[in-house]
């Protein structure tokens, strides 16, 4: 008897890099940002965008277009604009799974550097396990819809500094999304390192 695949199925581990789009250098006038990358979401998911700089950014507009997570194929993509950070870190409000381009209102007074981080999103999909590490407080992860911010699904981890765990969702999985062009969840992690997520 042939097998057959019922489900694709793939998996995601959250991450972040702050010099994804770009390494840390001065701008030197307004414009257009060179970026390094492009594309930073795997099927879909991804990240808010990260602006770092070491110098006074906060009078500089940084105009971020770019697909954002949930959307349908690459009708979702989006303008935003985000407020330069004075020798710290910002983000941008909305969650990417790809950046099309980056501007800037002026030069820089510092170091810029360019990536992404925080929360991992997903679009629509169905959450079907996960394994991750356990630390030594208990703690919990959670993954709620947005924009109706309604929890979906939370698990509560146990408190164990070496304990790796994995865990299968029957029989279909969790859906993330009701299939709204605008809808997609994110996943929020605390008290727990090392989570994969399995979707399909």
């Amino acid at each position: 008897m042939a097998n057959t695949i019922q489900y694709d199925i793939w998996a995601v581990t959250p991450d972040s890099n702050d010099e994804y789009f770009r390494s840390s250098a001065t701008i030197s006038a307004s414009g257009s940002v060179s970026l390094l990358n492009n594309d930073m979401g795997y099927n879909g998911t991804g990240y808010k965008v990260s602006i770092t700089s070491n110098g006074a950014e906060s009078g500089t507009l940084f105009t971020i277009t770019g697909v954002k997570v949930g959307a349908v194929g690459y009708d979702g993509v989006v303008t935003e604009v985000v407020n330069g950070p004075s020798a710290t870190v910002v983000y941008s409000t909305n969650y990417y799974t790809r950046i099309n381009s980056i501007s800037v209102s002026a030069a820089s007074d510092g170091g810029v550097k360019i990536g992404y981080g925080g929360d991992l999103a997903f679009p629509r999909t169905r959450i079907k396990g996960l394994s991750y590490l356990s630390v030594a407080t208990a703690g919990t992860i959670t993954f709620t819809a947005q924009p109706a911010n309604r929890v979906i699904l939370k698990i509560n981890t146990p408190a164990n500094s070496t304990g790796a765990h994995d865990l299968i969702i029957p029989p279909e999985g969790v859906l993330t999304t009701k299939g709204s062009q605008n809808d997609y969840a994110v996943m929020s992690l605390s008290q727990v390192s090392d989570v994969t997520v399995l979707c399909g």
